[in-house]
């Protein structure tokens, strides 16, 4: 077995465990891939989401750290090779796709900003 067939096991294996809810359980809470933006989507069986958070400053009320939500995925999961017109839908928010960071063997962290 080679590295990149590890990898993709692995990969799998992570997002297996962490993944959201899939639409047959929860189809508020599943992950959609929306190809050029188009409704209703694919709903995505293996997908992690991490939704944004925002640290205040407790004495002055300012934002003092920010992150964008992502979504994390293997890149064989996905209907197709993300790119800037496809939108998501994760716990009914829609997002649209800000950049895609691949991690050189099977995944793809993909920054997500609200649409």
């Amino acid at each position: 077995m080679g590295w990149a067939s590890m990898a993709q096991r692995m990969l799998g294996v992570s997002i297996r465990t962490f993944s959201e809810p899939s639409a047959a359980i929860d189809p508020d809470g599943a992950v959609y891939w929306l190809t050029d933006g188009v409704s209703p989507g694919v709903a995505l069986a293996q997908a992690v989401f991490d939704s944004a958070h925002v640290a205040v400053d407790p004495e002055t009320g300012a934002p003092v750290s920010s992150s964008n939500p992502v979504l994390g995925v293997r890149l064989i999961d996905l209907p197709n090779k993300p790119t800037s017109r496809d939108r998501v839908r994760a716990r009914g928010e829609l997002y649209s796709i800000n950049d895609v960071q691949p991690d050189g063997v099977a995944g793809v962290t993909i920054i997500l900003r609200k649409a």
